[in-house]
């Protein structure tokens, strides 16, 4: 097994509430917090960009399902930081974690290079997604689940 196939099964073995610290881990290591607090995109706001960007949801995937993606996405793109998030979150210490941004919001934060969320002049947000072939497959998944997320899967 490769070392990216081993990072996406240790990504997947994750509870929910350590996939959701995990993607909180990435985005604060970034030193990308609190530009994700500044543009903090109401949900609904969200799910209307990426529908009106022809994203369509999925099933109803939860904030879990989101983060996974995510991790997913980015340890197949090669990030090793992935991996130390993932043996941070796993680790028995204890730890104040807390995440006060919504996961769609640390999702987009964590792939502006391939997501770019823009206000307009009017107030309303939009969604520009910048497609790469390498990656089309595992960006798909994430925006899908993040909008199925969103609305539910509905």
């Amino acid at each position: 097994m490769s070392k990216r196939d081993e990072q996406v099964h240790r990504i997947r073995a994750l509870s929910d509430a350590e996939a959701v610290r995990a993607l909180a881990v990435l985005v604060e290591d970034r030193g990308l917090l609190p530009s994700a607090m500044e543009s903090a995109v109401p949900d609904e706001e969200l799910r209307d960009s990426l529908k009106a960007a022809g994203v369509e949801p999925g099933g109803g995937e939860g904030e879990d399902d989101v983060a996974r993606a995510v991790l997913e996405y980015l340890a197949l793109s090669g990030d090793g930081v992935v991996g130390e998030a993932v043996e941070y979150v796993r680790s028995p210490m204890e730890r104040f974690d807390p995440v006060s941004v919504s996961v769609g919001v640390l999702a987009v934060t964590l792939l502006q290079t391939e997501v770019v969320v823009k206000r307009d002049v009017r107030g309303r947000w939009s969604v520009t997604v910048h497609k790469r072939a390498l990656k089309d497959a595992a960006l798909a998944k994430v925006l899908t689940a993040l909008l199925s997320h969103l609305t539910d899967g509905k």
